[in-house]
């Protein structure tokens, strides 16, 4: 194989054991896009899972690294802890939440990809990969907790009305970040959302309407 490129090296490997893309993606903890990337070539960061793709094919680290040199055929160090990679990556959607009036979302096409430290997403926020993407706040209703241009972090598999905490929220009308709970006795059933910048209040929206994305657990911003 040494004339393949390393996407058909990982093509190849792939197919050997039986594995489709998606089933990749998961051992990596990325999208099937990812992994079509990878194998076409397109991703230029591929070595962030160099190590890891190594060890779900039981191959020499040179094996996925043919421009460092020399061919080494020593086995590939196994961490005695995890065999899952370091890094995870978190897609970013072509859409931005609000805190503030609200954008509409026009299209939900991925931007880019976040590669974050795996102990923070699964180990320390217990987020699956898979289940999450970063987004960034747009406007001011949710200061101080949350300011105009940071990114968060939204574990899409939480989708519980009602919880304590900060939530990406289809309102009806927009993409939006704030906390909710249902209004009891309301007949048809509504939901209150409620900003934490008191400029900004609340108002009621009918359940119906209401789409829960997932909950905000992780916030970074520029100082």
């Amino acid at each position: 194989m040494e004339s393949l490129t390393i996407g058909q090296k990982l093509k190849l490997e792939r197919k050997r054991l039986g594995m489709t893309q998606i089933d990749l993606g998961k051992r990596l903890g990325v999208g099937q896009s990812t992994v079509s990337d990878l194998e076409n070539g397109g991703l230029k960061s591929w070595h962030v899972h160099r190590d890891a793709l190594a060890k779900i094919f039981s191959k020499s680290r040179s094996f996925f690294e043919p421009r460092e040199g020399e061919v080494s055929e020593e086995p590939v160090e196994i961490d005695s802890h995890s065999d899952e990679p370091a890094t995870v990556e978190i897609p970013e959607y072509d859409v931005r939440l609000s805190a503030g009036g609200g954008f509409a979302v026009d299209r939900e096409t991925t931007r880019r990809y976040w590669p974050l430290p795996r102990f923070l997403v699964v180990d320390r926020l217990g987020v699956a990969p898979n289940q999450a993407t970063v987004q960034e706040v747009i406007g001011d209703s949710m200061l101080p907790t949350l300011a105009s241009g940071d990114y968060v972090l939204i574990d899409l598999s939480d989708q519980r009305l009602g919880l304590p905490g900060i939530f990406a929220v289809w309102d009806g009308d927009a993409l939006v970040c704030k906390r909710l709970e249902r209004v009891p006795g309301s007949d048809p059933s509504q939901v209150r959302l409620k900003s934490d910048n008191p400029l900004h209040g609340e108002y009621l929206v009918d359940e119906e309407r209401v789409r829960v994305i997932g909950r905000v657990r992780w916030v970074t911003r520029r100082m």
